[in-house]
């Protein structure tokens, strides 16, 4: 018996099965790598874009400023201190709108203006509620009455639960105080509450170039590399004129809660009173000496660091250094880096 021959139609059959399976092979090949691709880029981008969600946010939920208070804080928020919030309108609160005003291409008039008051505005919440923990009331402890007793110590804890609070929320202690009547700073303990203003840490962006001190005006500023105006903050400066440095720095090394050498050769008079003839160490703490933050330049013995009482700088001299806030000296901590130019005006 003869065979069948194959046609051609089972042939085409064949072929289209086979053409359908590549097809499709492909196809979900292709959606795997664009899922694949997608979920990559939105992983590399995802900060700008949560920034963008938040940007949004926060112009839908601010309104007008009303006070010096909110002033401050707004001020604060954006990287334009005011120096310790304590809702009085002086100099400080001034340079910081001027440095605003500077850095937003606004009429620099220095006051709370019309113009400024449609950029400048604040978003609720405006206060919020900390609740204290154990290891609040472990960072208080003795105001320590000498330096040899800061030597003695093994943390330069807060003085009092006040200044605990008050610090972190950028504010004077005495501001604080009015603004939780009828607390008995002495008696709280854990679990307690205590309203300050919401002020988180600030942080620069974009990515700084240098810094300014300006000695006349007691204010350092941080720009970017195309000379932007970033950040801005009150600085207390040397006592006396002999010992301010002028022209150009360079940053040589951060220091995280630094610790602090007393040297009798520096601080005779005090090394004299106490009877001191030798270095020893303060250990770290926001009452060190330095503060939580040293950023050491190029000549020796001198910074910028922090300070045990942030309500005083820009109103008080040091010996030499540059002196600023806690808060503020952790965010030029963070903004700086190794051989960064540090400009000093007069």
């Amino acid at each position: 018996m003869p065979k069948k021959p194959t046609t051609k139609r089972a042939s085409n059959s064949s072929r289209r099965k086979t053409q359908q399976q590549a097809h499709w092979a492909t196809h979900w090949l292709t959606r795997i790598i664009v899922v694949f691709i997608t979920a990559a880029v939105v992983s590399h981008y995802w900060p700008q874009l949560r920034s963008l969600t938040d940007v949004s946010q926060r112009q839908l939920s601010a309104r007008a400023i009303n006070g010096t208070v909110e002033l401050q804080i707004a001020l604060a928020r954006e990287g334009f201190s005011p120096g310790s919030i304590d809702g009085v309108s002086g100099a400080q609160t001034q340079a910081a709108l001027l440095a605003y005003q500077t850095s937003h291409g606004l009429p620099r008039s220095g006051i709370f203006d019309a113009d400024t008051a449609q950029f400048l505005q604040i978003q609720e919440p405006v206060f919020t509620t900390r609740r204290l923990r154990a290891e609040d009331i472990a960072a208080v402890g003795p105001k320590p009455q000498s330096w040899r007793a800061r030597g003695e110590l093994d943390r330069m804890r807060y003085n009092s639960v006040v200044e605990m609070v008050a610090e972190p929320a950028q504010c004077d202690p005495d501001f604080i105080t009015d603004l939780n009547p009828g607390i008995s700073w002495h008696q709280l303990a854990t679990g307690d509450s205590v309203r300050i203003p919401n002020v988180p840490p600030f942080r620069v962006q974009p990515a700084a170039a240098y810094v300014q001190i300006r000695l006349a005006k007691r204010t350092l500023r941080v720009f970017s590399a195309d000379h932007r105006l970033l950040f801005h903050c009150p600085v207390s400066i040397a006592r006396r004129v002999d010992k301010r440095p002028s022209g150009e720095l360079r940053v040589k090394v951060r220091v995280d809660q630094p610790n602090y050498t007393f040297n009798p050769a520096i601080l005779s008079s005090t090394a004299q009173r106490e009877g001191i003839t030798q270095k020893f160490i303060i250990q770290p703490g926001p009452n060190n000496p330095v503060g939580t933050v040293w950023v050491g330049l190029n000549l020796p013995s001198y910074g910028i660091h922090g300070t045990p009482e942030p309500e005083k700088v820009g109103r008080t001299e040091s010996s030499g250094c540059f002196r600023l806030a806690n808060w503020n000296a952790q965010t030029l901590l963070d903004a700086v880096h190794l051989d960064m130019p540090i400009y000093i005006e007069p």
